[in-house]
C-alpha cells in the first residue's frame, strides 16, 4: 500500500506545482475557483490510482499471469510432446507402409507363382483327361474291331458250312458220312 501511496503522492505534487505555476501566470485574475477545481480533480484521480492499485493487488494479476503463463508452458510442453508423439506414429507408420510393400511384392510373387503351378497342374490333368479318354477311344475301337471281325468270322464259318454241306450234299456217301460220325466219335472219346 505504501508503494501505492508514494506515485500518487508525487504525482499530487506534480499537480499543486503545474497549479502553483498556474496560479503564478494568472497573476492577479481570481483563479482560486480554477485551482480548487484543480486540486479536486487531483485528489479525484488519485483517489482512482489508489483503489485501482488496491483492487489489481488484491485481485493477484501478477499471480494470474503468472498461472496464465505457466498453463501456456504447460500446453506447450503438451503440444511438444504431442507433435514428438505424432512424429513417432508417422516414422511408424512410414515403417509399416514400407515393410508393406515389400511383403506386397512378396504376396504377388507368391501368387504370380502359385497361379502358374496351378495352371501347369490343370494343363497336366487335362493332358492326362485327353489321354485317358484317347485310350478309351483306343480300346473301344480295338472291341469293335475285333467284334466285327469275330462277326465276319461267324459269318464266314456259316457260309463256309453251308457250301462246305452243299458240297458235301452232292459228293458224300453214307459211307463217308458214317465214317466221320465214327471218327467224331472217337474224338469226343479221347478228350472226355
Amino acid at each position: 500500500m505504501k508503494k501505492a501511496v508514494a506515485p500518487g503522492m508525487a504525482l499530487a505534487a506534480h499537480f499543486l506545482f503545474a497549479g502553483g505555476v498556474a496560479l503564478a501566470a494568472g497573476a492577479g485574475a481570481d483563479r482560486s475557483g480554477d485551482l480548487l477545481d484543480l486540486l479536486y480533480r487531483f485528489i479525484n484521480f488519485a483517489l482512482l490510482v489508489i483503489i485501482l492499485w488496491v483492487v489489481l493487488k488484491k485481485a493477484n494479476i501478477r499471480g494470474l499471469f503468472a498461472a496464465r503463463g505457466e498453463e501456456i508452458e504447460k500446453r506447450l510442453e503438451a503440444l511438444k510432446t504431442g507433435k514428438e508423439e505424432a512424429e513417432r506414429k508417422y516414422r511408424d507408420l512410414e515403417k509399416q507402409v514400407r515393410e508393406f510393400e515389400r511383403s506386397k511384392k512378396g504376396i504377388l510373387d507368391q501368387f504370380r507363382a502359385e497361379g502358374l503351378a496351378e495352371k501347369q497342374r490343370i494343363i497336366s490333368e487335362a493332358e492326362a483327361r485327353v489321354k485317358q479318354i484317347l485310350d478309351q477311344a483306343q480300346s473301344t475301337m480295338v472291341r469293335e474291331v475285333e467284334s466285327a471281325k469275330d462277326r465276319l468270322r461267324q459269318e464266314l464259318l456259316g457260309l463256309a458250312a453251308q457250301k462246305a454241306e452243299e458240297i458235301l450234299s452232292k459228293g458224300m456217301t453214307e459211307q463217308d458220312q458214317d465214317r466221320l460220325v465214327d471218327e467224331f466219335i472217337e474224338r469226343v472219346g479221347k478228350t472226355h
